[in-house]
């Protein structure tokens, strides 16, 4: 991270986009909704889109203008984006193969990767492509080719706008604390940090009943704990609230 006395200004695209942040951190507290659009951890995210006027339905590109917004709370880890691996069909393989029974009988694989887990397995950089192998069992393994990863990187994360906060009850609530922009991600460093772990892979499916049936999945998110996101970036600057 370059230090903040050296930091470049941010894009020309940040003045509009920053007053806009700073004006909803000047509210401070937000109602959700009681409607099923704003339930569950996403409420609210989707409560920041619509104060920021964003089409909720636009997944392959920046939210506004050419930032991407994420809300986040506690401790949870943020999703920087969605990407099933390659060949076609792997995740049916991968829950088969590796996966487990859960308390209705279905087989599951819902496993977060951190470079390696428990469970033998252990993410590889290789020449152009990034492979998750386990080291328990030899089976077709799951991969993303580099230009695959550095598109989706490439066409949503080169800016990126993080507004903390937290959900309170009675009424249900939102609550911004702060925000901080980041930009110019680095495209170079991305595999790596898949590799090392800084980056973590996971995985979200199972089957709809017993081992053999279909494949419900929810989607190979990677994610990353929000106090490693500036490792991706390099440079950042704090959004304040505006004075008076």
């Amino acid at each position: 991270m370059v230090p903040a006395s050296k930091t470049p200004l941010p894009p020309k695209s940040a003045m509009v986009t920053f007053k806009k942040i700073a004006e909803i951190l000047d509210m401070r507290e937000i109602e959700i909704p009681n409607e099923r659009a704003y339930n569950g951890a996403g409420g609210p995210g989707r409560i920041l889109e619509d104060l920021l006027g964003v089409n909720v339905n636009n997944s392959d590109s920046p939210d506004l203008a050419d930032w991407e917004i994420k809300f986040y709370g506690g401790s949870a880890l943020i999703t920087l984006f969605h990407k099933d691996p390659e060949p076609r069909g792997i995740i049916r393989d991968v829950v088969h193969n590796y996966g487990w029974e859960d308390s209705k009988g279905r087989i599951s694989f819902r496993h977060t990767i951190k470079g390696r887990s428990n469970r033998g397995f252990v993410i590889k950089n290789e020449h152009d492509r990034i492979v998750v192998r386990n080291e328990l069992k030899d089976a077709t393994v799951p991969h993303w080719n580099h230009d695959t990863l550095l598109n989706a990187v490439g066409a949503k994360l080169r800016r990126l706008i993080l507004v903390a906060g937290e959900v309170r009850p009675n009424p249900r609530r939102v609550i911004f604390d702060s925000a901080k922009a980041y930009w110019e991600f680095n495209m170079m460093g991305f595999c790596g940090a898949v590799e090392s772990g800084l980056v973590r892979i996971d995985f979200d499916a199972r089957t709809n009943a017993g081992r053999g049936s279909s494949i419900r999945n929810h989607g190979t998110k990677f994610r990353v704990h929000s106090s490693d996101i500036g490792q991706l970036y390099k440079h950042s600057k704090t959004i304040t609230q505006r004075i008076g």
